[in-house]
């Protein structure tokens, strides 16, 4: 009896370190299930959905967006609520993962190029590959830090300043 009470606070004191695991890498997300953090969307589109990987409370999860607008919009209205660990976006033309850090985009081509939510901005592994979509669509090729400016530029342009960030 003695054996089996051991075993047991044994077993207890094990299962909170499980759920302690760093999540890291992307998701992987169910396409026609899975919804979008920001507009609500069912993510149908691959080629287009990224991801957030935050850290809220000590807690690391995966946040998901069908558009990269979607995304990039979101990171800049929850600044003080999240932080981000890392930034996952999936490649327009092969639909394989890549850091967003590390990816090109295109920015400006949403006449060109159909998103779920019409940002218009797509991603690629390589700048060869976006100049080569460029080439197609148009829109300018640019890195992470840039898209992030460009796209606040942008909705503050169409939409004006945002009162508070959330």
């Amino acid at each position: 009896m003695k054996r089996a009470y051991l075993c047991g606070l044994v077993g207890l004191s094990v299962l909170p370190a499980c759920g302690r695991q760093d999540l890291s890498g992307p998701p992987q997300i169910r396409l026609g299930r899975a919804e979008c953090a920001a507009c609500g969307m069912i993510i149908s589109d691959d080629r287009c959905s990224s991801a957030l990987l935050v850290e809220r409370e000590g807690r690391r999860e995966h946040v998901l967006f069908d558009d990269l607008g979607c995304m990039l919009d979101h990171e800049r209205e929850n600044v003080a609520r999240d932080r981000v660990v890392q930034a996952f976006v999936h490649d327009y033309g092969t639909g394989a993962w890549s850091a967003a850090d590390s990816a090109m985009f295109i920015f400006g081509a949403e006449d060109a190029v159909r998103t779920p939510m019409g940002s218009g901005i797509v991603a690629f592994a390589t700048q060869e590959r976006a100049e080569a979509e460029q080439r197609r669509s148009g829109g300018e090729v640019m890195g992470a830090a840039a898209l992030a400016v460009a796209r606040r530029e942008w909705m503050e342009s169409r939409y004006g300043k945002p009162d508070v960030p959330r």
